[in-house]
């Protein structure tokens, strides 16, 4: 067993989580992370002022609880993805989730959620090219049983790509308070 004195003592209190919630030196982790994926273990720890064990140990509970994945993001345009697009697609009542499956299967598929709205489902997508985008629009999406129509709308330029959550932490309201 391992003896705890000092500052890491203290953090270590002050840090407990409580069953479920998310404390400060979890809130410290995400935020670091978001901002550089690549920070190590070791600068987290002496920011904190607790040891590099115990951020490791967080950081492993925080992927086991799947409030954070470490994923490479790929820029679709370096790879030669040219067309990429919004979907929205509108089903037959009831099959949503059977179409989501369907959808979800298709590998130019990066993003799809239910919405509440005027399309049941939407998707983005990533294709080479026009002919590509016709190609899932007509003869991939359009054959999947309960879907009842799409709307596609080709993406220009992208002003803002992030995957920032700080709101959903709660840093910038604690910001505001204080």
């Amino acid at each position: 067993m391992r003896q705890v004195c000092g500052s890491e003592a203290r953090a270590q209190i002050e840090f407990q989580s409580s069953e479920g919630a998310m404390d400060e030196l979890d809130k410290l982790i995400l935020q670091t992370l978001q901002e550089d994926g690549r920070t190590p273990f070791t600068q987290i720890a002496r920011q904190a002022g607790v040891s590099e064990t115990t951020i490791r140990s967080r950081y492993r509970n925080l992927v086991e609880e799947g409030i954070i994945r470490t994923v490479g993001i790929v820029d679709p345009y370096a790879l030669g993805f040219q067309a990429p697009a919004l979907i929205g697609v509108s089903v037959e009542p009831g099959t949503v989730d059977q179409v989501a499956r369907a959808i979800a299967e298709l590998s130019e598929v990066s993003y799809l959620v239910m919405t509440l709205g005027p399309f049941d489902l939407v998707i983005e997508v990533f294709c080479r090219d026009l002919p590509h985008l016709t190609h899932l629009v007509t003869q991939q999406i359009h054959l999947i049983p309960g879907v009842r129509s799409t709307e596609t709308l080709m993406i220009a330029r992208s002003y803002k790509l992030t995957y920032r959550w700080s709101l959903a932490l709660g840093l910038e309201a604690e910001t505001a308070i204080a």
